[in-house]
């Protein structure tokens, strides 16, 4: 081998240790949405820092050419608010957040979360999940939203959905999950949620209006493509999680070409709302968790 050719060889590897060791420092400090709201490819720096990360793996269902990064504007938490519609003034109070998502759902995962910004519903943040160092992740009291995470379910063995890019987590801190084993010893993640969230209710005498619940948007993460909510299960209960479907409609998605799956995922949003609208005027549905419960079942059967 000539010399020359060990010295470029050489460098690389410099380059690459350099680059591996750089990442390793990356915490979540140091994101930076970009400035506009809207669809973006994933680079190849996000590509290599969730390799490092091990947010993506070499034996992972899909690979970065099937994620979008989504960016979208949302409100903070209010201070000292107890009132049910916040003022104008208050909507100066404006965040940008990101989401890594499965390309075929990231215009209606757009739409979702300006949707939430227009209702002024409250997130702590949302920075993708490889941007968290080890140490940060060691903490109880990360309250961030993200949906791509290349990792098996929890206390399971198969991939979650979050390594499908089609599972959104929401507010961790007032949606936590939930899991009472067969020795009836509750696991609450995050731990810190125990003793303010396990109770549901958003209003309660002499107590403080609560913000951020996933109660408050259930309906429109449906209206979405978002169905399956963790809140409706009994064991766990997840009430951060929120899905597209069921694992055959998720393999489907993922298999089919691009402009299929889209079109296919797209029709799969219709019908959803179509039913939502119809269920009050012709089957008498006027409760909307009846008329959610209705058109989810019916539409998720016929698009297995």
């Amino acid at each position: 081998m000539k010399s020359g050719t060990l010295s470029v060889l050489f460098l690389s590897v410099i380059f690459s240790s350099c680059s591996m060791h750089h990442s390793l420092d990356v915490n979540s400090k140091d994101f930076i949405a970009e400035t506009h709201a809207g669809i973006y490819s994933v680079s190849a720096k996000d590509c290599d820092l969730m390799m490092q990360r091990q947010v993506l793996h070499r034996h992972s269902p899909i690979k970065c050419e099937r994620l979008k990064k989504v960016i979208f504007p949302f409100a903070s938490f209010p201070t000292g608010f107890v009132s049910i519609i916040a003022s104008d003034s208050d909507k100066s109070s404006r965040s940008m957040g990101a989401l890594i998502v499965l390309d075929v759902v990231a215009e209606q995962v757009l739409s979702l979360f300006n949707t939430l910004y227009q209702f002024q519903f409250p997130l702590n943040q949302a920075i993708p999940i490889e941007y968290f160092s080890e140490e940060e992740k060691l903490k109880d009291n990360i309250n961030n939203s993200y949906a791509f995470d290349s990792r098996l379910i929890t206390r399971g063995t198969t991939w979650s959905e979050h390594a499908y890019g089609v599972a959104i987590d929401i507010n961790p801190f007032q949606n936590p999950y939930l899991y009472v084993g067969a020795d009836s010893r509750a696991l609450v993640i995050p731990k810190s949620a125990m003793s303010q969230y396990l109770n549901r209710a958003r209003y309660r005498p002499s107590k403080v209006t609560r913000f951020g619940m996933a109660e408050e948007v259930v309906l429109e993460f449906a209206k979405h493509g978002f169905v399956i909510w963790g809140g409706d299960w009994d064991s766990p209960i997840d009430y951060m999680h929120f899905q597209v479907g069921s694992r055959d409609f998720i393999n489907k998605l993922i298999s089919l070409p691009f402009e299929s799956a889209k079109a296919w995922f797209s029709e799969y949003v219709a019908q959803i709302n179509t039913c939502l609208k119809t269920a009050n005027t012709m089957l008498g549905l006027k409760d909307q968790d009846l008329a959610r419960k209705f058109c989810v079942e019916k539409v998720t059967t016929e698009f297995k």
